[in-house]
């Protein structure tokens, strides 16, 4: 008896056997056919007064692919145009002017405040083509000092950064309803593709 209560122990500790280094995740697997995450959250820096001339802080994202990249992967590609707490006709209206801001050299980005899955459902039945990125937990826009007094909601905001991350031009409190194009050309300093500023931005 005491040997076959042995050799049960010995078969079930071989089953759990794990290599050097290596670590039992005790997280069941998703049983809603979810992606799961293929790199963990990087930390986040932390929150500081964002002005004009400062450099942005260099924040964590998750794609719709469920990979964890930061901001500094966007600059690599140009300046970036960030948007928060924009409503749906502001995405839109932002996404009539997408192919104006990229011959700018320019990407527009906008972080809305829901989860990841709402967030890009969103942005397919809007017909977005640019990138929204989820912050339900208004992570993102507590670091450019975009939540609402009451800390419960985002208020809207954009910024402009250059490729080096640095803020060329922000403004808090509001979002134009068209003229995206020409606050990025004045922000950045290139000439404006013909579109003009709305009056109280400029």
């Amino acid at each position: 008896m005491k040997i076959s209560t042995v050799l049960l122990v010995t078969l079930l500790a071989a089953l759990f056997v794990i290599g050097p280094g290596e670590v039992m995740d005790p997280t069941p697997p998703p049983t809603d056919g979810a992606k799961t995450s293929l790199r963990p959250k990087p930390p986040e820096p932390p929150s500081s007064e964002v002005e004009p001339g400062d450099l942005a802080p260099d924040f964590a994202y998750q794609g719709d692919d469920n990979r964890w990249r930061r901001l500094h992967d966007l600059l690599a590609q140009g300046p970036v145009v960030l948007i928060f707490g924009a409503t749906p006709p502001t995405l839109v209206a932002l996404e009539r002017e997408r192919d104006a801001i990229l011959r700018l050299g320019a990407n527009p980005v906008a972080v809305v405040d829901m989860r990841g899955r709402t967030a890009w459902a969103q942005a397919r039945k809007l017909g977005l083509r640019y990138l929204v990125i989820p912050d339900s937990r208004r992570v993102i826009a507590s670091q450019f000092n975009t939540v609402d007094a009451s800390g419960q909601t985002t208020a809207p905001a954009w910024f402009v950064l250059d490729r080096g991350g640095r803020v060329r031009g922000l403004r808090r409190g509001t979002l134009p309803a068209e003229g995206f194009t020409s606050l990025v050309a004045k922000a950045l300093g290139v000439p404006d593709p013909g579109g003009t500023i709305p009056a109280g931005l400029r």
